[in-house]
């Protein structure tokens, strides 16, 4: 149950696993980089609304990321966690498992704290 918008990419080594657990809803310019992988609990849905950037090394389990969000190489997202829109994940960071995070926040930790605030809209990195 694996749903891709528009001009969206998935690069080498991606998992997604939407098969008896989905929704997976992957927005529209989205782009998923290396060996991430996408799964989650049975009841649950994994929501990466448009132009949203997952970094290499991912793991994004059963969660909202809010359009515009960068999630950096080797984070973890957990299950029914949120993260807002035009948000940053910050390399390595763990999100909880039912933490939430409002708009233009800058994560960073183990577990994930808020560390700044973002006043501009982000741009996509060069990496993605």
């Amino acid at each position: 149950d694996v749903k891709i918008g528009y001009n969206s990419m998935i690069f080498s080594g991606v998992k997604i696993i939407g098969n008896s657990h989905g929704p997976v809803v992957i927005g529209d310019n989205v782009r998923i980089l290396e060996n991430t992988v996408l799964h989650l609990l049975p009841d649950n849905q994994l929501i990466l609304e448009d132009n949203v950037v997952i970094g290499p090394g991912c793991i994004i389990h059963g969660c909202t990321i809010g359009e515009g969000s960068i999630i950096e190489s080797g984070s973890i997202i957990c299950d029914y966690s949120k993260i807002g829109s035009n948000s940053l994940v910050k390399s390595g960071t763990l999100v909880k498992q039912r933490s939430e995070f409002e708009d233009n926040k800058v994560l960073e930790g183990f577990p994930a704290k808020i560390v700044g605030e973002i006043t501009y809209k982000l741009d996509r990195p060069k990496w993605a």
